[in-house]
């Protein structure tokens, strides 16, 4: 069999591990086969032609590489900078286990019991690459691919763009310049591949940071702006609830003031609707009461019962911003979960409390479904992430860290409840 058509399968085995969580294109099949056997053939005829120095075996992988990288670009739904990662992760992998299964071959060498150019050496090849496969899946790929990069930063569109040249020099041109030394004692070949295998695994892990770290600075910012938006609402939801206050108090005092020519029952409903805008909460916060009074209007559209029980004047020590932010993204989430359970379950329940230094705030309310979790955090179930969602559990534990406290989520049984503890370092000792 061919070698450089063996190299090639490999090669796109590897390269599969990385491009495998990302969404294919129209017409998949017919892509991938097409291109992949087009490839096939291009490998096995412009590999004999380039053979004959290392220096063109050096351009030859270089091409193939480049080709590699266009057919699975053509295939799956990925920027050529995402495509380019993937790509040279998956080339480092392929010259992880190459090196690792040739110091393997020193004690034990395949082609002295099987033809090197037999189809069982060629299936037993691509065989001995499974297991280092799923093991490269299993600890980098896999957790690359749940990261939703946008490279919209420039820092980070140069960092992989320099990451990936390297490790494509590191593949292909160090290894053309070492096989071009002649024979070597099995001493050299061994320190030779362990340098290779550390160079390549520090790659994938320097690849791996990268991503993760990416991925912190856009969650980072979303926050922030998850914050900006926070606040902008509570002066506005201020403004409004004042206003409805004090539109239902005069109409109130009107209705009781003038006899107007309704039935009792009339009069009662007409009642009824005022009250339900008129509900003024006195917690002790009055960031709270605004927040409480705006998720009231919500609940009694959708025949949610909202209660609550503590003090808010505990929360002082908190700014107006993270009370609303941290409490209101709470309140926001259970609504949301309540809205989809049966009518005698939408009920959502609050209770603050405090001792020493200590404040706990618990938000209990029922949910249906199936939760999923990540980092201990349930993910979002909007499909939809443009308008920050999934990011709320975020940016309550940002602001819960702030304060010097955490917060745990506990679903079972259909109930969910969110505690979230803060630390008041007011009331600490000096």
């Amino acid at each position: 069999m061919d070698e450089f058509l063996l190299v090639y399968i490999e090669n796109l085995m590897c390269f599969s591990l990385f491009f495998v969580n990302f969404s294919r294109k129209k017409h998949f099949t017919a892509r991938f086969i097409t291109s992949v056997g087009l490839g096939a053939g291009g490998v096995c005829l412009i590999g004999r032609l380039l053979s004959v120095s290392n220096l063109l075996v050096f351009v030859y992988y270089l091409l193939e590489f480049c080709m590699l990288l266009a057919i699975f670009h053509f295939c799956f739904q990925t920027g050529w900078e995402q495509a380019l990662g993937c790509a040279s992760a998956g080339r480092a992998t392929q010259h992880l286990i190459y090196q690792i299964l040739q110091i393997i071959s020193l004690r034990f060498d395949p082609s002295a019991y099987l033809d090197p150019n037999s189809w069982m050496y060629f299936a037993g090849a691509l065989l001995s690459y499974l297991p280092f496969c799923l093991a490269v899946y299993l600890i980098f790929s896999r957790r690359i691919g749940a990261f939703n990069i946008d490279f919209e930063t420039m820092e980070f569109r140069f960092g992989l763009g320099l990451l990936s040249a390297v490790m494509v020099l590191i593949c292909v041109g160090i290894t053309r310049l070492v096989k071009s030394g002649g024979v070597r004692s099995e001493s050299t070949i061994i320190a030779e591949s362990l340098y290779a295998i550390i160079c390549c695994l520090l790659c994938l892990v320097m690849q791996f940071e990268l991503y993760q770290k990416a991925k912190l600075t856009k969650e980072i910012e979303m926050v922030r702006m998850l914050w900006k938006k926070d606040s902008k609402q509570l002066a506005e939801r201020k403004d409004t609830i004042e206003l409805i206050n004090m539109k239902c108090h005069d109409i109130r005092h009107k209705l009781e003031d003038y006899h107007l020519p309704i039935t009792d029952d009339e009069e009662k409903e007409l009642k009824d609707l005022i009250r339900i805008y008129d509900q003024t909460y006195r917690t002790g916060s009055q960031t709270l009461d605004v927040l409480l009074a705006d998720r009231a209007l919500l609940c009694e559209k959708d025949h949610i019962q909202l209660s609550f029980l503590g003090d808010g004047s505990c929360l002082k020590f908190l700014t107006e911003a993270d009370v609303y932010s941290l409490l209101g993204n709470a309140l926001g989430n259970a609504v949301e979960a309540a809205r989809r359970v049966e009518e005698e379950k939408r009920q959502i329940s609050m209770i603050i409390r405090n001792s020493g230094d200590l404040v706990s705030i618990s938000v209990t309310n029922y949910y249906q479904g199936q939760l999923h979790f990540e980092e201990d955090l349930p993910v979002t179930t909007q499909p939809d992430t443009e308008d920050f969602h999934g990011y709320g559990m975020k940016s309550m534990q940002a602001i819960a860290g702030k304060y010097g406290g955490k917060l745990k989520v506990k679903a079972e049984n259909g109930v969910f409840k969110l505690t979230i503890w803060l630390i008041d370092s007011s009331r600490q000792p000096a």
